[in-house]
């Protein structure tokens, strides 16, 4: 009686083994008529946005004056138009915000780290820029629109 139990209980262990691996190796009608996806890469003169933002932006004279902390881009025309540059503080406390049009930053090879990007800018272009403000009209993305609760009384 035990030997059936055991000779059994191998056997059906075996035919799941036997399903298991031919469900695993079987490919689906689906994948079997879609065409691979062509492979591409950027040209080694572009640059991706992780390097843009934090990118250091230095004056005319070579100094550093800031970083990039956004970028605003004009829907209508798929371009960046302008690009938000953070100065002074610390961690971010007291750090002032101003806005830069993208076409007076000139991006240029770190002279330090050729892997890295710097932007330059005339100091003139940083002294006349305007403070940057955050739209309010519009909600984050990642939070619904809430209507404030009244208290009870």
């Amino acid at each position: 009686m035990r030997k059936t139990a055991l000779v059994l209980t191998v056997s059906l262990l075996s035919a799941a083994l036997a399903v298991a691996a031919s469900a695993q190796t079987r490919p689906s009608g689906d994948m079997a008529t879609k065409p691979q996806r062509q492979a591409w890469s950027a040209p080694s003169t572009a640059v991706d946005t992780k390097q843009l933002v934090g990118m250091k932006v230095k004056n005319d004279q070579g100094k550093d004056v800031g970083e990039i902390d956004q970028l605003i881009v004009d829907p209508a025309a798929g371009k960046i138009t302008h690009a938000v540059l953070g100065r002074g503080g610390m961690l971010g406390v007291g750090e002032q915000k101003v806005v830069l049009a993208w076409s007076d930053l000139k991006m240029q090879p770190d002279a330090n780290n050729r892997t890295r990007w710097v932007a330059m800018v005339d100091q003139a272009k940083i002294d006349s820029a305007p403070r940057y403000e955050a739209r309010r009209d519009v909600a984050p993305a990642a939070s619904p629109t809430t209507t404030p609760s009244t208290p009870k009384p």
